[in-house]
């Protein structure tokens, strides 16, 4: 499961997750919690269809009331009940770096230099 969430990681801008089992918990939790630790800042969509994941995000807001969890760990959190809602949150998202997260720019060879390019989130579905 690490070394598909790992792959996930490296190959995506943002994360989407559906309804699931343990597993797809596990990915949520793993992911969020990389993202605690200053791993990545990319966002987590949670498709809430029929209200599913409305315990997780109260399960969210009573641990940062009880200050288990930093008040700023919703901000990656991106929740909606269809799709397109989601998909164009997901497009509006702005990332907004803190100085521990290390962020990777892909590279951009202009053959003048080697700066980098912004790319707009490739929400592209690939099976």
């Amino acid at each position: 499961m690490q070394k598909r969430i790992t792959e996930m990681l490296n190959h995506a801008d943002a994360f989407i997750f559906l309804l699931g089992d343990l597993a797809t918990l596990e990915a949520l939790i793993t992911l969020a919690s990389w993202a605690h630790l200053h791993i990545h800042q990319k966002p987590i969509g949670l498709l809430n269809v029929n209200n599913f994941y409305d315990g997780f995000i109260a399960f969210l807001n009573h641990a940062i009331t009880k200050y288990f969890i930093p008040s700023n760990a919703k901000k990656l959190f991106i929740c909606a009940h269809t799709a397109n809602e989601l998909l164009d949150l997901l497009q509006a998202y702005k990332l907004e770096p803190d100085s521990w997260t290390f962020v990777l720019e892909r590279p951009h060879n202009d053959g003048n230099s080697s700066r980098s390019k912004k790319y707009k989130l490739d929400l592209t579905l690939r099976l």
